[in-house]
């Protein structure tokens, strides 16, 4: 059985690295656009994993805040900095796992298993 996963991040060149790697574990990459796309792509479902770039200039603490108050969503997020300061909030309630950029294999795959089992 596969699993959709969401994708939200800002470079192609990443967006497709995240899928291939996606792609070698049980899961359905869905490559979504916007915070917007979120909440549209999550209408309907019961639960939903997105991975998602904090390194992306759309993504505040309110939008995670209402993104999350909406919709039974685990956030796994990507950044290539060590600290966001502007994100404390996200960081400590909204947001699963914090991996670095770029993603490593082993780590997400292993993040998303324990996700979803």
């Amino acid at each position: 059985m596969k699993h959709e996963v969401a994708v939200l991040v800002s470079q192609e060149s990443q967006s497709q690295a995240l899928v291939a790697i996606l792609s070698q574990g049980p899961y359905s990459p869905c490559e979504v656009d916007s915070m917007g796309a979120v909440s549209q792509y999550m209408d309907g479902r019961d639960k939903g994993v997105l991975i998602i770039d904090l390194d992306s200039e759309q993504v505040t603490n309110a939008a995670l805040r209402e993104l999350k108050k909406k919709h039974p969503l685990t956030i796994i997020a990507l950044s290539a900095e060590h600290l966001h300061p502007k994100l404390e909030e996200s960081l400590r309630h909204h947001i699963y796992a914090c991996l670095g950029k770029p993603a490593d294999p082993d780590e997400l795959l292993y993040m998303l298993r324990s996700v979803f089992t």
